[in-house]
């Protein structure tokens, strides 16, 4: 873990009074150079976020050779059926059904984005809103030029997910699945939100900012999180350098025209 001063730190701090906020971890500088070397500090990515929106989704991807690239993640299955949530190694599936389940390493992914979890910053945060939450971590980044991989794990009051049922051929575009998509809301949970942090020059390719997923501790509940507001819960922040995209080699893809403009 790569460390600053206690000074530096509380004085980073002190920008962001107003939150219930105690370090746990110092900030860190920018990651050594030879991190990248193991993959611990890459991004890996199947296909585009403009690919998604305008409705490919056959799957190019297996969990199997996910789990080869990352441990940590987030993204959907194939027909857009429902989450894909990665944590500790474990990829769970969310279902518009509400029910949970462990990926089978067959599965297939349309849209992926996966890293080896290495935290090198760790705070502990009560009682803050999603986008409050959001606010607080971009204030504790070194730079909004990066990808990262952040775990915000602990209590949540209250999330709200959502769940998209599974899509048949010929898929019709993101935007007129919102009517139909489960949402799910859960109080008083433990469990951890994912969350994929990508700058702004990949629009189109990946989410701009924060894109928060969850499953909960007991494994009962999860999805695509749309808000939440926290108890105490600790958030671990890893810097990503290194992106790796992968782009499907199907005839729809081939055939699509990107980037999507809705």
């Amino acid at each position: 873990m790569i460390r600053n001063s206690r000074k530096s730190f509380a004085v980073l701090l002190s920008l962001v009074a107003g939150w219930n906020i105690a370090a746990s971890a110092q900030i860190g500088r920018s990651p050594k150079p030879g991190g990248a070397a193991n993959g611990a500090s890459t991004l890996f990515q199947v296909s585009t976020l403009d690919a998604l929106l305008q409705g490919l989704y056959n799957g190019s991807t297996t969990v199997g050779q996910l789990k080869q690239r990352g441990d940590f993640g987030l993204g959907t299955y194939e027909g857009l059926d429902g989450e894909m949530i990665a944590v500790n190694g474990h990829f769970y599936h969310m279902r518009a059904n509400g029910l949970l389940s462990e990926s089978a390493d067959d599965e297939v992914a349309p849209f992926a984005a996966v890293t080896k979890f290495q935290p090198e910053t760790q705070v502990t945060v009560n009682n803050v809103s999603m986008a409050d939450l959001s606010t607080l971590i971009d204030t504790l980044l070194p730079s909004k030029n990066y990808f990262y991989a952040i775990r915000i794990h602990g209590a949540f009051s209250l999330i709200m997910t959502r769940a998209i049922p599974i899509q048949f051929l010929p898929y019709p575009p993101l935007s007129q699945l919102t009517p139909i998509q489960s949402v799910f809301s859960y109080s008083n949970v433990t469990g951890t939100a994912v969350d994929i942090r990508s700058p702004a020059f990949v629009a189109g390719i990946n989410q701009v900012a924060h894109h928060y997923h969850f499953v909960s501790d007991d494994l009962k509940g999860g999805g695509h999180a749309l808000s939440f507001t926290t108890g105490q819960v600790v958030v671990s922040i890893q810097t990503l350098r290194r992106y790796e995209l992968v782009l499907p080699g199907d005839e729809l893809f081939q055939k699509a025209t990107l980037p999507f403009v809705q």
